[in-house]
């Protein structure tokens, strides 16, 4: 029963990673104009940042095993550099599908050099964030963030509980 758990959700992702291909420079700025209607202070963050990655839609299912995958770009000086891939896997209690979109924000040098520098880049292991994840409204201005890192998750659709970046990689695309 397992295996087959198993087999579905990978079937699933797979399937995913293929609907994911129409990322481009358009879905880029539309989530982000869409960050910044939905988030007081989104632009001026955006804006004081080393650089930022931009994920349109991450894809996460599951059930007891799950799995997460998207795809973004990684933008500094308002211009994308590089396109990257966004993945993890869950096991525990959890059922269902959701659709979300997520925004990583680098705020010091330091943490923009540490994740370039690697060929992947574990959430937990090489850095640390601070995740938000809130309904939209948040004033991002308001928020004391004690970490160089942050992920906002934002525009969810589809009932899955629980949102954790603890363990995604994110690698650079070929």
């Amino acid at each position: 029963m397992k295996k087959l758990i198993i087999i579905l959700i990978m079937s699933i992702l797979t399937s995913v990673h293929i609907n994911a291909k129409e990322l481009n420079p358009k879905s880029i700025l539309e989530t982000l104009q869409r960050f910044y209607v939905d988030f007081k202070g989104g632009e001026e963050l955006i804006q004081k940042s080393e650089g930022y990655l931009v994920f349109p839609s991450v894809y996460k299912a599951g059930l007891v095993v799950g799995g997460a995958y998207g795809e973004g770009a990684l933008v500094q000086k308002g211009s994308i550099i590089s396109y990257y891939k966004m993945y993890g896997t869950s096991v525990g209690f959890q059922a269902g599908a959701k659709k979300y979109s997520v925004i990583v924000v680098f705020l010091t040098k330091e943490a923009m050099r540490r994740f370039l520098f690697k060929e992947e880049w574990k959430v937990g292991v090489d850095g640390n964030i601070a995740v938000v994840n809130w309904s939209k409204g948040l004033d991002l201005s308001s928020l004391d963030i004690k970490k160089d890192t942050l992920a906002i998750v934002f525009n969810n659709k589809g009932l899955m509980a629980n949102i954790s970046l603890e363990g995604t990689i994110f690698q650079k695309m070929r």
